[in-house]
């Protein structure tokens, strides 16, 4: 059951189908047995709100699997403690743990990062992995890379094509609905957090490759407003950007006084943040990648990605722009994150066969 896609047209259909036959129902014994008329009003009415949810699900294609409703993981999981602790893998696909984060340097408090770990990270207990830090959107958590987006799923495909790489979600925010589009803010210091407590911690408790070269931002929406605007505030630390349906400033709901606080740099402090805005001032080094994602039908986002390509482009930077049908959907960001993911992660070769030990040769006989 768990398995069960609840946003294609079928699944749709038996819903509002049962709610059309359960409302028929409760007209023709309107006046009849009561009790049951009753009965079958209330579960008409709940499939009918049911169906509206699950309508809009779908266009976003946030839950698509039953699982994904309820709240049940699908994708294999392990204790935190394997990743310290010399250990057969514990799934032969990978396995996510759920790693917590301190936040001293931030003041933002310690939170839980959901970190997929290749297999290799079991079966080759020398070897270190390049990172790609998942930063969600608003509304949004770290569970929807692995919900939504399959991110456990695509990170198997990857290990497999022999690309392995261990993916963190950190948590951003500090609600689903809070939107810190990754800056400073009076209340939540969110750059710092991800800069200066997120990477150390990772780098610190897994087997990473500790470099610019090896570490990637990749985010979409709100996320991917974030790692663009701080993969190019940090190109000392970030190598490769990834920007799925990303807009090329800062946006809020309570304007840039809310986001930012009133101080009297706000024009400042919003300019600082906006890669529209700075990006004729980057140079061409230290050498950078971005790729940039977004849908054809994305009113919200597809213009400043063009923007942004443009820009960077001149710059010097390594774009890749890519438009596929769709809107601003996990529709568009999953096969977006395969596609990308598959380009910045790079080639890991085996590992050497060792040589088989000499066989002695006897003396001949005379």
């Amino acid at each position: 059951m768990g398995s069960i896609v609840v946003v294609g047209v079928w699944f749709l259909a038996s819903i509002f189908g049962l709610a059309v036959a359960g409302w028929l129902a409760t007209a023709l014994l309107h006046g009849r047995r009561r009790s049951l008329t009753v009965v079958l009003a209330a579960l008409s009415g709940l499939l009918t709100l049911a169906g509206a949810a699950d309508l809009v699900n779908a266009h976003y294609s946030y839950l698509p699997r039953v699982d994904d409703v309820i709240g049940v993981r699908s994708w294999p999981t392990a204790p935190t403690r394997v990743v310290s602790e010399p250990a057969p893998a514990p799934h032969r696909s990978g396995s996510v743990v759920s790693l917590p984060v301190p936040g001293p340097r931030s003041g933002f408090g310690a939170h839980a990062a959901l970190v997929y770990l290749p297999p290799e990270y079991f079966t080759l207990p020398g070897a270190r992995f390049p990172v790609v830090y998942l930063l969600h959107g608003s509304p949004g958590a770290p569970v929807d890379w692995f919900r939504a987006n399959r991110a456990a799923a695509i990170g198997s495909r990857l290990a497999r094509a022999g690309r392995p790489a261990i993916l963190v979600a950190p948590r951003l925010s500090h609600d689903w609905l809070d939107d810190s589009e990754c800056v400073e803010r009076p209340t939540e210091h969110i750059e710092t957090y991800l800069v200066d407590d997120v990477i150390p911690t990772i780098d610190r408790s897994l087997r990473t490759r500790a470099d610019r070269d090896d570490r990637v931002f990749a985010g979409m929406s709100a996320g991917g407003f974030c790692a663009l605007n701080l993969g190019l505030r940090h190109r000392d630390l970030v190598g490769t950007i990834i920007a799925m349906s990303a807009l090329d400033r800062p946006t809020h709901t309570g304007g840039m006084a809310t986001l930012f606080g009133r101080r009297p740099d706000l024009a400042a402090v919003v300019a600082a943040n906006s890669p529209v805005g700075y990006a004729n001032d980057l140079s061409a080094t230290p050498p950078t990648r971005v790729w940039l994602d977004c849908g054809r039908a994305d009113r919200e986002s597809i213009g400043d990605t063009r923007v942004m390509a443009t820009l960077l482009g001149a710059r010097g930077l390594d774009v890749v722009l890519r438009l596929r049908g769709g809107g601003h959907t996990y529709a568009v960001w999953r096969p977006a994150l395969t596609d990308s993911l598959s380009w910045a992660v790079p080639s890991t070769p085996p590992p050497p066969v060792p040589l088989a030990e000499p066989v002695p040769v006897p003396p001949a006989r005379t």
